[in-house]
């Protein structure tokens, strides 16, 4: 990022402004003075061609303070400008870590539903379990099977968008993904244990 301007003293502002205007009466006066003076005599003509002097002098340095003051205002517009071009960089940056947080939150919840799937089947597996079922033994280890299977790849993706999460600076994202895959972790050791019970020579 470039090197921002040094803030200009306003100070600076208010003198120029200040003497610019002293010198602008000053002119006004002398201006006067030469719109309506007598050029009759020597005497008048000496004193005209002093006013004119001293016009032309009040001139110059109006102009020089309208330069400081020009000076002045041009590095409050730098100032203003180098501002405006941080902002905007911020505003940039936001709409970027907005997409960033959004497609984040987009996994999460995609990986939620799966979750909350996984869960019901696991709770219509373990009903099968209960007394006066038809399901064989064989039928629920297969289907504890394929819900195990299932949770240790959800858990995988959790534990990848918790990496991806902390990578790009989302750590409230990254907790609940990992939150997440140690919940999956926890029901998928239910479901072993549970697959060991029915039949602990696949253990």
């Amino acid at each position: 990022m470039s090197k921002r301007p040094q803030q200009p003293d306003s100070s600076e502002l208010v003198t120029a402004a200040v003497a610019i205007e002293e010198e602008l009466r000053k002119f006004e006066s002398l201006a006067e003075e030469v719109r309506t003076g007598p050029m009759r005599s020597q005497k008048n003509l000496e004193k005209m061609g002093k006013l004119l002097n001293s016009v032309a002098d009040c001139d110059e340095r109006m102009v020089a303070h309208m330069r400081t003051l020009l000076g002045v205002l041009n590095q409050w517009r730098d100032r203003q400008q180098a501002l405006a071009a941080e902002v905007n960089s911020r505003a940039q940056e936001l709409q970027t870590r907005t997409q960033v947080y959004q497609e984040l939150m987009l996994r999460f919840s995609e990986l939620g539903q799966e979750a909350g799937g996984l869960s019901a089947q696991m709770q219509q597996v373990a009903g099968m379990t209960q007394q006066g079922q038809s399901a064989t033994p064989e039928e629920i280890i297969s289907s504890l099977q394929q819900v195990n299977e299932r949770m240790s790849q959800v858990a995988e993706n959790a534990g990848k968008l918790a990496s991806d999460a902390e990578a790009q600076d989302f750590s409230d994202v990254a907790r609940d993904a990992d939150s997440l895959r140690q919940q999956l972790l926890s029901a998928r050791n239910r479901a072993n244990l549970l697959q060991q019970k029915l039949h602990p020579a696949n253990a």
